[in-house]
């Protein structure tokens, strides 16, 4: 069998990450960066590998999408993961200014735009959802941007403190489509909510 690879109660073979990994955050200066070769991954990006070595005693392999690694330099001071494998050290930097850190989910870098950022994102899905729903019916942008509207106020539940529920939200949906289908069809009512 192959390392890193394991068998379920099925006899299947599926590969599987070592969750007993010791990762720890640190910052130090930069000592040394010595270039170790390339390989290519499955995708066909290559990937450079260099070991990089810290003032406080810490060294690592690390792996960049550039031959001339811009994260690690000699002599600055550099904020950064290390991972202690069964294959050796393994270093990354951490990225602070809203990327990701080492490709994982990370609360500060994911909220960084903080609330007006997730409303945006919500104004922008419930609008091509209203785009999908009303793109065959004929509907005029202004209807369009009323149906957005009411979806965005039933995510974000600005008119309403309940919680969900399997029915109330299908039945809400009903709702909407159904005032959907009136703004296109030009017999809405002044009791729509929107």
């Amino acid at each position: 069998m192959d390392e890193g690879a394991s068998s379920d109660a099925r006899g299947s073979n599926c590969k599987s990450r070592n969750f007993n990994q010791s990762i720890t955050m640190k910052t130090a200066k930069v000592v040394s960066v010595s270039p170790k070769g390339d390989y290519q991954l499955r995708d066909g990006k290559t990937l450079y590998k260099c070991f990089v070595s810290m003032d406080n005693g810490d060294s690592g392999e690390y792996s960049s999408v550039k031959p001339d690694q811009d994260k690690f330099i000699v002599g600055q001071e550099a904020e950064y993961e290390l991972t202690s494998t069964q294959y050796g050290n393994r270093i990354k930097p951490v990225y602070n200014q809203g990327g990701f850190s080492g490709g994982g989910y990370s609360k500060s870098s994911y909220s960084s735009g903080g609330d007006d950022k997730q409303k945006m994102i919500v104004k922008q899905s419930c609008l091509k959802a209203a785009v999908d729903l009303l793109k065959d019916k004929g509907a005029k942008s202004t209807d369009v941007l009323k149906v957005a509207d009411s979806f965005v106020a039933w995510v974000l539940e600005s008119d309403k403190k309940e919680d969900t529920t399997y029915d109330n939200h299908f039945s809400s949906r009903e709702e909407k489509i159904e005032a959907a289908n009136a703004i296109v069809n030009g017999t809405q009512g002044d009791d729509l909510p929107f």
